[in-house]
């Protein structure tokens, strides 16, 4: 099975060469990708931006790469990382694969080997004569001015330490990792709202207090953490919206069974459906036509299935965050 693998993955990258041999160095391009050494959106008499204005993952293109990931897809956890081995060792001045180098960092890139990657090139393929190192740099450049929210602080941070004692030319890397830092924390603080921030506070105040052996205050904090920077791809935005509607039925199921328990009636229970939960809430008096009204289409909106970003994936989670966040804390404030 070993061998089987690395003659498919010879296979690619032997056509890899070819197109690096038809598009490479000497006319500024990366062989099969869609992007060459250098980016091209800068404008000019402007400050030169040294990342893309939008980050995007499937940004940077190619057909062989696409081929590669999807045997990777195929492999087991044990062969997937013989593939990563395998190709790891291609990073070296000995190995015949040594020009497409920067083929060889996407796809460890992609099955995020990147920092393995540049450990293991600064070791054994530095120096070379076929400007391998050269461009495997110049393509962790490419990646980081393309990608950049898709590695996160440490690995910018493994990776700036590897680069300090680097006397290769790296194509602005060390400039494009502190631009892409700086986004990533503009982006983890996008959604601070002093407002909301103190309001929340108040919500997880009063719940440890009312409601100490609840789960809700890990809820939220989860919900918190998914907005802490990086891509917030479909997977996420599903996750996010599905926690916030965790967090509707599970308060107010709470609330509705310390109503019952006051009134001393058995209508619930902590298997009862959000439907039966709202309803009861109503029928008890705490909601208002109006607020049942409210709180039952936030619940709905709060479906992954069911609602579309307004803007983004990250906007539509967080709007519908906010008002979670107050519509609880406004029954909080009336249950006590």
């Amino acid at each position: 099975m070993q061998k089987s693998i690395h003659e498919k993955i010879n296979t690619v990258l032997n056509e890899e060469r070819r197109a690096y041999q038809a598009n490479g160095r000497q006319h500024g391009g990366l062989g099969s990708f869609n992007i060459g050494i250098q980016q091209k959106w800068n404008v000019l008499g402007k400050i030169p931006e040294l990342l893309c204005p939008k980050s995007d993952p499937n940004a940077v293109k190619s057909k062989n790469v696409d081929i590669l990931l999807k045997l990777y897809c195929t492999l087991n956890k044990e062969d997937k990382k013989r593939f990563c081995d395998y190709l790891l060792t291609q990073l070296s001045r000995q190995s015949d694969y040594a020009d497409v180098a920067y083929f060889i960092l996407f796809v460890l890139h992609k099955t995020d080997t990147r920092v393995k990657a540049l450990k293991k090139a600064q070791r054994t393929l530095k120096r070379d004569s076929v400007h391998g190192y050269s461009n495997f740099l110049a393509m962790l450049s490419q990646i980081v001015s393309y990608e950049y929210l898709t590695i996160n602080q440490d690995e910018y941070n493994q990776i700036e330490s590897l680069l300090q004692k680097d006397n290769e030319y790296n194509f602005q890397l060390i400039e494009k990792i502190n631009s892409a830092k700086l986004k990533l924390l503009e982006l983890k603080l996008q959604d601070v709202n002093p407002e909301i921030n103190t309001d929340r506070e108040e919500l997880l105040g009063i719940w440890h207090r009312e409601f100490p052996d609840s789960k809700i205050p890990d809820l939220i904090v989860g919900i918190e953490e998914l907005f802490q920077g990086g891509e917030f791809a479909d997977t996420k935005f599903a996750t996010c919206i599905d926690r916030i509607r965790v967090l509707i039925v599970e308060t107010t199921r709470n609330i509705a069974l310390r109503i019952q328990k006051k009134r001393k009636d058995i209508k619930i229970n902590k298997q009862s459906d959000e439907h039966t939960v709202f309803d009861y809430l109503r029928s008890a008096g705490f909601l208002e036509d109006a607020e049942w009204n409210l709180v039952r289409a936030l619940h709905d909106l709060s479906s992954s299935s069911g609602v579309h970003a307004i803007s983004s994936n990250r906007e539509c989670a967080r709007l519908i965050k906010n008002m979670t966040y107050e519509i609880v804390l406004l029954m909080l404030r009336k249950q006590i």
